[in-house]
């Protein structure tokens, strides 16, 4: 699975950064510190994201400058995805 942007109806954005077994390791933006969260497809879709045609790159470099910080699992897959380790094509499709 590529990183993936996704976006809610209250632009809320967050970043698929991979999968755990059948749940979508999750970076989402807030006001906190980010973290990495394993969510199902289901509650994705449940809390109303779609996939944003934004660049996984860019939001990545985004979210590392996040002033309440980054865990530092959350920055090893942003850094991966900001240096462009992964391809900006989308594979992730919500139903």
């Amino acid at each position: 699975m590529q990183p993936t942007v996704i976006i809610n109806q209250h632009r809320n954005t967050a970043i698929i950064a991979g999968t755990s077994g059948n749940k979508l390791l999750v970076i989402k933006l807030g006001k906190g510190k980010l973290t990495v969260t394993a969510v199902t497809l289901q509650q994705i879709n449940v809390q109303g994201y779609t996939v944003s045609d934004y660049s996984p790159a860019l939001a990545a470099q985004s979210y590392l400058q996040h002033g309440a910080g980054v865990t530092e699992k959350a920055r090893k897959f942003l850094e991966k995805i900001a240096a462009g380790e992964f391809s900006d094509q989308l594979t992730f499709t919500p139903q």
